[in-house]
C-alpha cells in the first residue's frame, strides 16, 4: 500500500500527518455589537473568536462543516446550522438566503480563499468581520519522502507551505478537500479533487487509491 500524509494535523488511523504552518491567534481589538448571529469557515475561526469574544455563544452559529460544527458545540457556541457542502462561495449564497436583513459577525483568517463577506453584502446582509487568525508557514517536519506517496491538501495555505520546502516528485499524487485548494498549485501538478470537501472523505478516498498499485 501507498503511504498518505495528510497536511493537517487532525488525526486518521494510517495516515501520517504532515505539519507545514502554523496557526497563529491575532487577538485583535474587539468591539462588539448588536449581533444577530456569527458565522465561522472553519475551526480556527471558533478558537479565536473564543480568545476575544466569550459573548460569541449567545449567538447562533452557522458553520461550513463538520469540524467546525463540533468545535462550536464543545466550546459551548449555539449551532443552527452546518453547510451540506463545504465550498465557501455556495456557504454564503445559502446563508444570504438565511440571513437577509440581519447583521452578523464573521470570525476569519486573515487570508481567506472566498468572498463570504461580498457576497452577502450583495444579498442585503450586513456582516462585521474580525480576523482572528492566520496560518503561518513552517519547515516541514520531512522533507524527503518514498516514492508513490498520497498527499492530502486541505487549503490554498498548505499547497503553498508544502511546496515552499518540499520538492515534488511525478511518482506522488496530490488530493485537494476542493476547487479552490486544487487551483493553489502550479500548472504542472493536477491534483485530484475529493468527492466531498471535507478532511474524512479525503482521507476515504487516499486510502483508496492506496490500495492501487501504480
Amino acid at each position: 500500500m501507498r503511504e498518505i500524509y495528510l497536511l493537517s494535523n487532525t488525526k486518521y488511523d494510517g495516515v501520517e500527518n504532515i505539519g507545514v504552518f502554523e496557526i497563529k491567534y491575532l487577538k485583535p481589538k474587539f468591539v462588539p455589537k448588536e449581533y444577530e448571529a456569527i458565522i465561522f469557515t472553519s475551526k480556527n475561526g471558533v478558537f479565536g473568536i473564543d480568545e476575544i469574544y466569550k459573548e460569541w455563544k449567545k449567538l447562533p452559529a452557522y458553520s461550513i462543516g463538520e469540524g467546525t460544527s463540533r468545535v462550536i458545540k464543545e466550546l459551548g457556541g449555539n449551532l443552527v446550522y452546518e453547510a451540506e457542502v463545504s465550498y465557501g462561495d455556495d456557504f454564503a449564497v445559502k446563508l444570504s438566503q438565511k440571513l437577509s436583513n440581519k447583521f452578523v459577525l464573521f470570525a476569519r483568517a486573515k487570508v481567506v480563499a472566498s468572498d463570504v463577506k461580498g457576497i452577502l453584502k450583495s444579498k442585503n446582509v450586513r456582516v462585521d468581520e474580525v480576523v482572528v487568525y492566520e496560518s503561518v508557514c513552517k519547515p516541514c517536519e520531512k522533507s524527503v519522502f518514498p516514492q508513490k506517496g498520497i498527499f492530502i491538501f486541505t487549503s490554498p495555505s498548505s499547497v503553498k507551505c508544502f511546496f515552499k520546502y518540499v520538492k515534488w516528485d511525478e511518482s506522488f499524487t496530490a488530493i485537494a478537500i476542493g476547487q479552490r485548494t486544487a487551483s493553489a498549485f502550479s500548472s504542472d501538478i493536477n491534483p485530484l479533487i475529493s468527492p466531498k470537501p471535507n478532511i474524512g472523505e479525503c482521507v476515504a478516498f487516499a486510502k483508496k487509491l492506496s490500495k492501487i498499485s501504480l
